[in-house]
């Protein structure tokens, strides 16, 4: 088998070329490069790993990872679109309170921007230049924790009281500072590429 990270063929020292075995052995290294598997490929087919043909026998094995540094520097270019796209959702709710599409839309984005506030604490070192950022950390954890439960419960009244009252601010706040922080990010970022 043939093993492509990023494009470079590597050797990973490994005899038993069965695929469950090579993946566990390559996720191990990529973790330890502090990186994130991002794409796959099998016999230039890409798949994800839900459906993994593991009994398969694979001639080529194409990976591309990426730092977490990079997927947060990406999550914080697309912060103000996504934004833009949840304040249209909360506009249209009013009108119908129960639409599950949109519902389920804000409860997803609000997961992912609480990745970007939870990433920006553990992989940066905003929270050293800017001193109130692990109370805003844990203040936008909680509000989201409860969003999550009033979802689960199918209270939408109540999710949307937290929106509205909670995580509507936080989000304003995060977009207000986002290209401070995004600035200090990719500074982060080159650095990295410089010592390495």
């Amino acid at each position: 088998m043939e093993i492509f990270i990023n494009g470079e063929k590597i050797n990973i020292g490994i005899k038993n070329t069965k695929l469950l075995n090579v993946l566990e052995k390559i996720e191990a290294n990529v973790i330890k490069h502090g990186e994130v598997i991002v794409e796959l490929k099998l016999d230039g087919e890409m798949v994800d790993g839900k459906s993994l043909p593991l009994n398969k026998k694979v001639k080529v094995l194409e990976l591309t990872t990426r730092s977490h540094r990079e997927i947060l520097i990406e999550s914080l270019y697309l912060l103000e679109p996504y934004t833009e796209r949840f304040f249209e959702n909360f506009d249209e709710l009013e009108e119908d309170v129960q639409d599950l599409t949109k519902i389920i839309e804000m409860v997803s984005f609000v997961e992912w921007v609480l990745g970007i506030v939870l990433s920006l604490k553990e992989a940066t070192a905003i929270d050293l230049i800017y001193t109130d950022y692990n109370d805003y950390a844990q203040e936008f954890k909680k509000y989201a924790e409860e969003a999550f439960e009033a979802f689960k419960k199918e209270d939408f009244v109540e999710l949307l009281e937290i929106l509205e009252g909670a995580i509507v601010p936080l989000v304003e706040d995060l977009l207000i500072n986002s290209k401070d922080y995004l600035k200090e990010v990719l500074k982060e970022e080159s650095r990295k590429k410089f010592l390495n």
